[in-house]
């Protein structure tokens, strides 16, 4: 798996969920919402319909990090596939569905995240070794 970008793929959709989450966050509090603490950010994440949309993002890093894991290691064959699905997720190239929709508007007023869909994008084009 040394050689397979899922590892770092992983990492860097981690790294773009927090961006997204503290973007997320920012344009709720700007509507005159009031978050009181960590603790109520994390329920609005898990259960406010405003932020399900990152949830498809949030359990593709949990369906990685539980591959990553398995015992005997995981196969080339199923890494493709999650890296492929980030592609997908990512790009909006199976469905224009919300993630999609929201992450596109995001990218384009939020530079932090136009910034982190370029890296990750390397990852996509980078070739995966036999």
């Amino acid at each position: 798996m040394n050689d397979h970008p899922l590892p770092k793929l992983r990492n860097q959709l981690l790294s773009l969920h927090k961006i997204l989450m503290l973007a997320e966050r920012a344009m709720y509090e700007k509507e005159g919402n009031v978050i009181q603490s960590s603790n109520h950010f994390l329920q609005l994440l898990t259960s406010d319909e405003r932020f399900a949309w990152l949830r498809e993002l949030s359990q593709l890093i949990v369906m990685m990090d539980e591959a990553m894991e398995e015992k005997p290691p995981i196969t080339r064959e199923r890494a493709d596939a999650l890296v492929n699905e980030a592609k997908q997720l990512l790009t909006g190239q199976e469905k224009a569905g919300t993630f999609a929709v929201r992450y596109a508007a995001l990218m384009q007023r939020v530079p932090s995240i136009a910034a982190a869909n370029a890296e990750i994008s390397k990852s996509f084009a980078s070739p995966v070794a036999s």
